[in-house]
């Protein structure tokens, strides 16, 4: 009895090591082609496939594509399922689901065989519980403004020059109040912060958010372009950008300047919460572990699929 629960354990941690193995390869570009990499971009799966997937534990392996077809493989490359799916293979009980191109099968597990169609669930109707009436249909897109009633005495009282309505105009704006006059843009008040900024005639102040709780204000110039000053109008960044994007939730920071080559185009650069830069825009992915310790990867969007680099720079894709 004792041997059969040791069995069990060691069963049960095996599947666990296991799954852990899986789960620290990264899909890896080279070229057109993909494979499978770890966070020391030590190669285990050669780039031979057209796309390839995270481990996807529901089916005990990654999703690959080859010569327009899908199948299986383990992090060894070796096939779990062979590549005979037009469309990515799932799991249905204890049964893989393939798309010849017409239909949904079931195959076998163990023996990898053709066995009966599959049957797709009935599905229930999406609008059955009114919950599209919780939105507002007319005006989906509507941006909240701030509002007289939002302001309080000391509000009033920084506002007070600019209560001529022949000389100032004041647009409420979501989180600022913009000040101007017939010919020139005086500048910007934050009630949150309870600060006035004036525009000078080189350089206006037009927009503001917090980051890792400090206050940072859009500038820009004649040029159009954007720059960014911190709470006391000190240059963060200078007038140069076509767009700059403070993401507090997810401690990005997005910029975009145009490409001298072709001023079509724009250039992206992300930086990092520890200040890493790097080339392209890019969110937040999975995070892993390397070498001991959680490891943050992050994607960007090349030709319609994810690309990978870690939080270290390093870049999981090669052209």
């Amino acid at each position: 009895m004792k041997s059969r629960f040791l069995w069990i354990f060691l069963l049960i941690v095996s599947c666990k090591i296991f799954s852990q193995e899986s789960q620290k390869y990264i899909p890896f570009r080279k070229g057109k082609l993909w494979g499978l990499c770890d966070a020391n971009k030590f190669v285990a799966v050669q780039p031979q496939y057209y796309s390839i997937s995270w481990y996807d534990a529901s089916v005990g392996g990654f999703h690959a594509e080859q010569n327009g077809k899908f199948g299986l493989i383990d992090h060894n490359a070796t096939p779990i399922m062979p590549f005979i799916s037009e469309k990515a293979i799932f799991v249905n009980g204890d049964k893989y689901v393939v798309f010849d191109g017409v239909d949904y099968y079931n195959y076998s597990m163990k023996t990898k065989m053709k066995l009966d169609q599959y049957i797709e669930p009935e599905k229930f109707p999406m609008r059955d519980k009114g919950w599209e009436n919780q939105f507002d249909v007319n005006n989906p897109h509507k941006e909240p403004k701030l509002t007289w009633d939002d302001l309080d005495d000391e509000d009033m009282q920084m506002l007070k020059p600019y209560e001529d309505e022949n000389a100032y105009q004041i647009n409420f704006k979501a989180n600022f109040l913009e000040i101007v006059s017939e010919d020139s843009h005086i500048g910007i008040y934050i009630p949150k912060i309870k600060k006035l900024y004036k525009s000078t005639p080189e350089i206006a102040y037009i927009g503001w958010q917090f980051y890792e709780g400090k206050p940072y204000v859009l500038t820009t110039d004649s040029s159009g372009l954007f720059g960014m000053a911190d709470e006391f109008s000190y240059e963060v960044y200078p007038i140069k950008y076509t767009s700059i994007s403070l993401l507090d939730s997810q401690k990005l920071v997005l910029l975009s300047e145009p490409d001298p080559q072709n001023l079509e185009n724009e250039i992206f650069k992300t930086i990092l919460p520890n200040n890493t830069i790097l080339n392209g825009r890019f969110e937040p992915a999975e995070t892993i572990w390397k070498n001991g310790h959680a490891f943050q990867l992050y994607y960007t969007m090349i030709k319609g699929k994810k690309n990978y680099a870690g939080e270290d720079g390093i870049l999981y894709f090669e052209d």
